[in-house]
């Protein structure tokens, strides 16, 4: 590491008293998740933990937290030094005052001065803390703060993961008013956030037998979506919405719209206090261990439902956004370089996909910081829902980031309005490229939005591949236009295709 000039840099930071990672002296606005099992079934290799590592860096991440220690294999610092993944490592006591203390505090301590010497040497490995959510027994804390400092000198030894220097645990549930997530939850250094992160049908599919599909019932609830679980009846009153669901397919279907918002929104409303007073957010959680449906990003067989698109993009490394409690528009810029003369667009669309307004903007946007646009003025003449288009463009026009929200009246009547959408048709343009990838055009051929797209890459038999990489997902497109998406598959893949589903496809 370069560490010239270092001796000039204070420990102070002029932010506030919240938890700040820094390397060689520059601030990391921390976004990433809660890594705890690797998996049920303990397959630990690397061809299958591998393409985890690759959808935590595609998904933008910067850190993972390995929750109470749980993860013990070598195989996993090895991955987030490959991937460029800072790890919040705790040791394995868990909750404080939920669970039992260690009781024997020698045996403990050559335990885990066992794995600071194991695994320091890899350079990932950014905190050491001792418990979940409290701080370790007083004698025991003594003991790993002078042990790290002896044995890990340039690691930070952090007292606990929840009210030292951070902003506290959670929520971990679903906000039917989303604009709460910038409201009462944005500040600080924050180690778990998470909410429903549904799977798609196909997924569903896998792990839940054809006659207990549908209604939701106790095999759902075994796999963490019942009553008692998170705010279980504001989210499914979020997912009525669009319409109540008919089955599975349609329940998956529409549940993606609220996922997607939800883990954008936990990460956007972030984004919009860095380094005011919110240094970073860990999801609770980026990896499942087995099939779930709450709590992830992707999900257990490297599928990517709205969650991870979500988080994805509100993780982009330029970014354009707009805070929810209050529609500001404004730059996120997370990159180390400077950008000039940037133009900041915002397009207010309707249903059929006419231009109903518009506003611009041209500004420069400063290294690791975020930079306020434009407030929209509110005309009141908006239809009862309208999609929100926002556009960045660099110097030369190239768009580099594009992000769409439906804004409504505030009554549910008007999400029903997408249900009535005519069918949308696309067609896609296939252009191979070098090392498995491949360069998609994506157009919308219809008079009318596609809502909603998802792509997927199919084998001969119709089966979806798995891994799949693609840069966008549950993205919109306006009658006529054009995307271009990027897909990595795994370099043994054989013959595919590119199949689109979608809200009107």
């Amino acid at each position: 590491a370069d560490v010239s000039g270092l001796e000039e840099l204070s420990n102070d930071d002029p932010i506030g008293a919240y938890l700040v990672i820094r390397v060689n002296g520059v601030r990391i606005f921390c976004r990433g998740g809660n890594w705890g099992m690797d998996d049920a079934m303990k397959r630990v290799s690397r061809e299958r933990l591998e393409p985890y590592f690759q959808l935590h860096q595609d998904a933008n991440f910067n850190i993972i937290r390995n929750w109470t220690g749980e993860s013990t294999e070598e195989l996993f610092y090895e991955l987030c030094d490959e991937y460029g993944m800072l790890v919040w490592n705790d040791f394995w006591i868990t909750t404080e005052n939920s669970n039992v203390d260690p009781n024997d505090h020698r045996l403990f301590m050559k335990n885990a001065t066992d794995v600071v010497r194991r695994f320091r040497n890899h350079p990932s490995i950014a905190v050491w803390c001792p418990r979940n959510e409290g701080f370790a027994p007083k004698d025991l804390e003594k003991a790993l703060s002078e042990m790290i400092a002896r044995e890990d000198p340039t690691r930070h030894y952090h007292g606990q993961s929840r009210y030292l220097n951070m902003r506290g645990s959670g929520p971990w549930n679903y906000f039917k008013d989303i604009s709460q997530y910038y409201t009462s939850n944005a500040r600080g250094f924050n180690t778990e956030m998470g909410c429903h992160a549904i799977p798609t049908a196909k997924t569903l599919e896998k792990f839940i037998a054809p006659e207990d599909r549908w209604p939701i019932n106790d095999v759902w609830a075994y796999h963490d979506l019942h009553h008692t679980s998170q705010s279980f009846d504001d989210f499914m009153d979020a997912v009525n919405r669009y319409g109540k669901p008919v089955g599975y397919e349609d329940f998956c279907k529409k549940a993606q719209f609220i996922t997607y918002d939800a883990w954008r929104s936990m990460l956007e409303a972030r984004n919009s206090k860095m380094w005011d007073d919110c240094t970073g957010l860990i999801l609770w959680m980026s990896h499942p261990a087995w099939p779930s449906m709450i709590w992830q990003t992707y999900t257990y067989d490297y599928e990517t439902p709205g969650s991870y698109f979500g988080a994805k993009k509100a993780c982009e490394p330029l970014h354009i956004q707009m805070n929810l409690h209050n529609d500001e528009v404004m730059i996120v810029n997370t990159t180390r370089n400077d950008y000039t003369k940037l133009t900041a667009t915002l397009y207010y669309f309707d249903l059929s996909g006419k231009e109903i307004y518009k506003k611009q903007v041209k500004t420069n946007v400063p290294a690791n910081q975020k930079t306020s646009c434009f407030v929209p003025e509110n005309t009141g003449t908006f239809p009862d829902i309208y999609l929100a288009r926002l556009e960045l463009k660099n110097m030369n026009g190239k768009v580099i980031s594009v992000n769409d929200y439906w804004k409504t009246d505030k009554h549910n009547e008007a999400y029903l309005q997408l249900s009535n959408l005519p069918e949308a048709q696309l067609r896609i343009k296939e252009n191979a490229l070098k090392e498995g990838k491949t360069r998609l055009e994506i157009q919308n051929t219809s008079n009318i939005p596609a809502v909603n797209i998802k792509l997927s890459a199919v084998d001969e038999k119709g089966e979806i591949i798995l891994p799949a990489y693609f840069s966008a997902g549950y993205f919109n497109l306006l009658p006529n236009e054009k995307r271009i998406i990027e897909l990595t598959l795994p370099n043994k893949t054989g013959k595919y295709s590119v199949i689109a589903e979608g809200y009107n496809l």
